[in-house]
């Protein structure tokens, strides 16, 4: 994992209230690898930088301990939590169980979906050769897959699936940092998942599928506890 960098000063801006601020500050600050996974933080380190007291941090790293994004420590701070290969392998389980019942449905109503898809693919690319870093990527991936999602109407599978949104991005971040040439490899499975469905071939976008989400994690147990 990267070492730290220096915390970004941030503004609140009229009519939020500190505790929400400090919330999506600190916890933008961990799903994009800022503070990474074994870090420890104080209170002080975000009043000072975001110009609160301490009360409103306080309860910012109450909301995030019970997001398992961050566990607090008596008399120290917090500490942000790990990210380990089984997380993301059981993440990315429970994503594929949802994504091929979107597939069958894409398929058994015939959505064609080529054109949004492959616009998500071009706009990935583009923010991959652009170096525009891994938070963008991810947030791009996260996009094509919520796409397929949905495009079968289904608002309950919609909701559930956004529900694991925070972790899909720091779990793909960390994806990204710890193993090279995954974000070319990522966006050579989307093209075969997005050809599939504009075939509607179900055995072609089910096996890449599989192969995205479920074989594709495995190698991260080489780099991740």
């Amino acid at each position: 994992m990267p070492a730290p960098a220096r915390l970004p000063e941030a503004t609140r801006p009229d009519g939020v209230q500190a505790k929400d601020f400090v919330y999506g500050y600190v916890k933008r600050l961990i799903l994009d690898l800022v503070l990474p996974p074994g870090h420890i933080i104080t209170e002080m380190d975000i009043a000072t930088v975001v110009g609160v007291s301490r009360t409103p941090v306080r309860e910012a790293f109450l909301r995030l301990d019970a997001e398992y994004l961050l566990k607090l420590l008596p008399r120290r701070g917090a500490q942000v939590t790990t990210v380990t290969a089984r997380q993301i392998r059981e993440l990315n389980t429970t994503r594929l169980v949802l994504e091929l019942y979107a597939a069958r449905e894409i398929v058994a109503h015939q959505v064609d979906l080529s054109t949004h898809l492959n616009a998500l693919i071009d706009e990935q690319q583009a923010i991959t050769d652009a170096g525009a870093g891994y938070p963008a990527v991810v947030a791009c991936d996260r996009r094509f897959h919520t796409a397929i999602i949905e495009a079968i109407g289904n608002a309950e599978l919609a909701h559930l699936y956004r529900s694991m949104g925070d972790r899909q991005q720091r779990t793909g971040v960390v994806a990204l940092t710890v193993h090279a040439g995954r974000a070319e490899m990522a966006l050579r499975q989307h093209r075969d998942i997005a050809d599939a469905l504009s075939r509607f071939d179900l055995p072609a976008a089910e096996a890449a599928l599989e192969e995205h989400l479920e074989r594709h994690s495995w190698p991260l147990e080489r780099y991740l506890p």
